[in-house]
């Protein structure tokens, strides 16, 4: 016989892992919009009371997932720039950014052409967004003209992509110039 998924000492955790896992997968496979808390409910062998009990309503889990997305690309970008500084680091960073987003089946959502005129603003807008990428770039002076190009640079290239891979690294590696100089 199966464990019950909600018996235990880390009830609350487990739930919340297991329901923000099954909707990553859901919003992986139908999209952000296509998400819908009945369907993860069936899914999770649970109601839809209990769903909300531990991760609240669409989005809320829309907003934690995509949170939780957010974060384990940052800690993957900021691996590829270790030890590395000036040029290096940011063509690492933009590089790895890009594999990143590409990889990702949700992220890979917002550049669907409904979604990217709000995308795209939403994203180069952020302060929060602008100081990641600062940091990642290596800049501890807060130069937020640069992490602006840098973001820009990366959504460009995701939005029209080079003809190939060598035409890609020969784009950052002008951006990481000239954003190394």
């Amino acid at each position: 016989m199966a464990k019950d998924w909600l018996v235990g000492d880390s009830r609350e955790d487990q739930a919340r892992e297991r329901l923000y896992t099954l909707a990553s997968d859901l919003m992986a496979a139908r999209g952000v919009d296509g998400m819908d808390v009945n369907e993860l409910a069936r899914r999770a062998h649970c109601s839809r009371a209990t769903v909300y009990r531990h991760v609240g309503g669409k989005s809320a889990i829309v907003e934690a997932v995509l949170s939780r997305r957010a974060s384990e690309m940052v800690a993957t970008v900021a691996a590829a720039a270790e030890g590395l500084d000036g040029k290096d680091r940011i063509a690492a960073v933009m590089g790895m950014a890009l594999e990143r987003v590409r990889s990702d089946g949700i992220a890979r959502q917002f550049l669907d052409p409904r979604h990217v005129a709000g995308t795209a603003a939403s994203v180069v807008g952020s302060p929060t967004v602008l100081a990641i990428a600062g940091q990642l770039l290596g800049d501890s002076a807060g130069d937020t003209a640069k992490a602006s190009v840098a973001v820009r640079s990366v959504l460009d290239l995701l939005l029209w992509p080079a003809a190939d891979r060598a035409e890609e690294a020969a784009v950052i590696d002008v951006v990481a110039g000239a954003l190394a100089a």
